[in-house]
């Protein structure tokens, strides 16, 4: 990487940042790395990349080869509409992988593939906000994927927040009851890990959450994107204990969501599974009919949402995920083994900023140091997130900036998945060369 003089030019940065039309406080993820791309070319610097929450090392050859192999041997595959439930392979392996890695016990029927964890997170909330007229609020412990709210209000569903940072054990409980007493709360969402403070929901958390998701008859919308990476536990052994945390061993009322973007590197191919509680599936509630032309949550979840959406998965990507989650089952592939190299790179670059004047925006997880992940949170005194990426900028760095995440803290989501670690000496050099010019501001 070549030596580049820093700062950048602020005044083209300026002028960049105004022609696009962009609030550095606000920015969004595919905003800021269009605008980035354009910055590298204008500046002929090689930018590094933590804005971008994609996979940064390559897929295992299992899934591509299997999709290589079924539309080999199956010729008219491409011509045939896929079920909208899912094909059986997939089901069936979805089936096994749940209980061998979060020993619950689901139906096939109550495993069904989506275009991703987005699309399944898109009718999740549609469906658990539209059971009751009146519980249409979603509830989200914050910070947060930011587009999940954006699907809310595009259904036009309402959003309330909990800052889960601030609110943990006891008090996250009583906060949440406060706001499930209301009964405006269709459904609770969070992610665990946390995208993107990297905070893990404990056991006792997961707890009581569940058995206040059975008393107010809300959802639990578990986002599971980054299955089983707390790599402080290894959750990568197949039938074994300790098993990934779930909401599921503590209310019927649950959706957990499963995508293969991170934990495979299967981004490219967006497919995902949406499983769906067995006692859940089968309630009914009279305010769906109105919606989905069933009364029925499970066959909502299919016909009323599957069907006008997608109409169904590709194919070859559900054979690629049956492939994978059998082969973890057989415990002739650890993933884990693959993905615990994101931990390496959080815990060297977070020395990089630490040892720079910068700190962790959140750095405990409860009372124990936060884990090393797929994301860590930086801050700097007296600056706003918004200013200090602009000041990452002009550094050839970028983040994200965390007010649209749903907080209130100021500071930069860090993404280590696009900076390999032979490019920390480069990271180091402008790290330190940032430190001293914000030293002198």
């Amino acid at each position: 990487m070549e030596q580049t003089k820093f700062p950048l030019d602020t005044k083209l940065l300026d002028k960049i940042i105004v022609d696009y039309e962009v609030n550095l406080e606000q920015i969004g993820i595919r905003e800021l790395k269009r605008m980035v791309d354009f910055l590298a070319e204008q500046y002929h610097v090689n930018f590094l990349h933590f804005e971008f929450g994609i996979p940064g090392i390559p897929a295992d050859r299992l899934g591509p080869e299997e999709e290589i192999r079924v539309l080999s041997n199956n010729k008219n595959l491409p011509s045939t509409y896929p079920p909208f439930d899912g094909i059986p392979r997939l089901k069936n392996a979805a089936v096994n992988f749940v209980k061998a890695f979060l020993n619950i016990n689901v139906k096939p029927s109550n495993c069904i593939p989506t275009v991703g964890a987005m699309h399944g997170g898109f009718i999740a909330q549609a469906i658990a906000g539209r059971r009751y007229k009146k519980a249409n609020t979603i509830l989200y412990l914050d910070p947060g994927f930011p587009v999940n709210k954006q699907q809310a209000k595009f259904l036009g569903l309402k959003n309330a927040s909990i800052d889960l940072y601030n609110n943990r054990g006891t008090k996250l409980i009583n906060k949440l009851e406060k706001k499930l007493a209301t009964g405006k709360i269709g459904a609770v969402m969070w992610s665990n890990p946390n995208n993107p403070t990297w905070l893990c929901l404990k056991e006792s958390e997961l707890e009581m959450i569940g058995k206040l998701l059975t008393k107010y008859d809300a959802i639990g919308l578990e986002d599971a994107a980054y299955f089983g990476m707390d790599f402080r536990f290894d959750y990568g052994v197949p039938g074994e204990p300790p098993f990934q945390p779930t909401i599921a061993n503590y209310t019927d009322n649950y959706i957990i969501i499963i995508s293969s973007s991170k934990m495979f590197s299967y981004a490219g191919q967006r497919i995902a599974v949406s499983v769906v509680s067995p006692k859940l599936a089968d309630k009914k509630y009279a305010n769906l009919k109105k919606y989905f032309n069933t009364k029925q949550f499970g066959h909502a979840f299919v016909h009323g949402g599957i069907y006008p959406t997608t109409a169904g998965v590709p194919q070859s990507p559900q054979h690629a995920l049956a492939a994978l989650f059998e082969a973890c089952c057989k415990g002739e592939y650890n993933y884990l083994n693959r993905v615990r190299t994101y931990g390496k790179r959080a815990q060297k670059a977070k020395e990089i900023f630490l040892s720079n004047g910068f700190e962790l925006l959140y750095d405990k997880d409860m009372k124990e140091p936060i884990a090393d992940g797929f994301y860590f949170t930086i801050k700097r005194h007296g600056l706003t997130g918004g200013q200090l990426l602009h000041t990452m900028l002009l550094f050839g760095m970028s983040g994200i900036p965390m007010r649209p995440t749903g907080t209130k803290r100021e500071g930069v989501r860090i993404c280590v998945s696009l900076v390999p670690q032979e490019q920390y000496g480069e990271l180091e050099r402008r790290v330190k060369a940032l430190d001293k010019y914000l030293k002198t501001k």
